[in-house]
């Protein structure tokens, strides 16, 4: 009975913890992501953001689901509660997986590869071009392996490329100052640090996840059982 008790409140202060931090950071994180100028949250940094809601979305409702399967002793609310956590921790499983493989020199290189299709840059459809101009300005660089080049030549380097920011590499270009780091070498940083992101995410929750399902696990067979009185 003792041992019923202790994981009955084990289970319970488990799923009531993460149904309130759920709420909280759901709270935050679109409070951020509205308020995204105040708090200087930048482009690169909203899919880390948007993840962090979707995660926290999901720990609120798990944590109701588990909290409502304790307080009323439901085994059907309980084994939702563990196929949910199951499939989630499946799913963060996956998400380190790819986080891991995306930091190889072998995908880098598969992403170099796709990436080298759209250049000269000038040749591209115009939607494509001011994309690209938007990460040109954001992220202080010019083209994208080679530097001004990958427009095609110099008289096609758009003003995105001007040097604005005279802290930053830059370099003369037929009178213009520039920058000079291509912006190939940011987009890389920007995906070690997702990647770095998605491997401690997975990891933090996979871990209590497990701890998640085998509490729910035993106590919904000690509740089929009926062997101890889990009052």
């Amino acid at each position: 009975m003792a041992a019923s008790k202790v994981i009955r409140n084990l289970l319970f202060s488990f799923n009531f913890f993460f149904f309130i931090a759920g709420i909280c950071i759901l709270t935050g994180s679109i409070y951020a992501r509205n308020h995204k100028a105040e708090y200087q949250i930048s482009e690169e940094l909203l899919p880390a953001l948007d993840l962090l809601i979707f995660i926290s979305a999901v720990t609120l409702v798990f944590g109701y689901l588990g909290s409502y399967a304790v307080i009323h002793e439901s085994r059907c609310a309980l084994a939702l509660f563990f196929c949910g956590l199951l499939k989630m921790f499946l799913l963060l499983l996956a998400v380190g997986v790819l986080g891991a493989i995306s930091r190889t020199e072998r995908a880098q290189e598969v992403v170099k590869q796709h990436l080298e299709l759209f250049t000269p840059l000038s040749e591209q459809p115009e939607d494509v071009q001011k994309l690209f101009q938007d990460v040109e300005r954001n992220d202080f660089c010019c083209g994208m392996f080679v530097g001004h080049l990958d427009w095609g030549n110099s008289t096609l380097v758009p003003n995105s490329c001007n040097c604005t920011d005279t802290t930053r590499n830059c370099t003369v270009v037929e009178g213009r100052e520039i920058y000079s780091t291509p912006c190939m070498v940011y987009l890389m940083t920007w995906m070690d640090r997702v990647s770095n992101s998605l491997v401690g995410v997975a990891l933090g929750f996979g871990g209590l996840m497990i701890l998640g399902m085998l509490f729910s696990l035993v106590l919904c067979c000690q509740i089929r059982s009926g062997k101890n009185s889990i009052i």
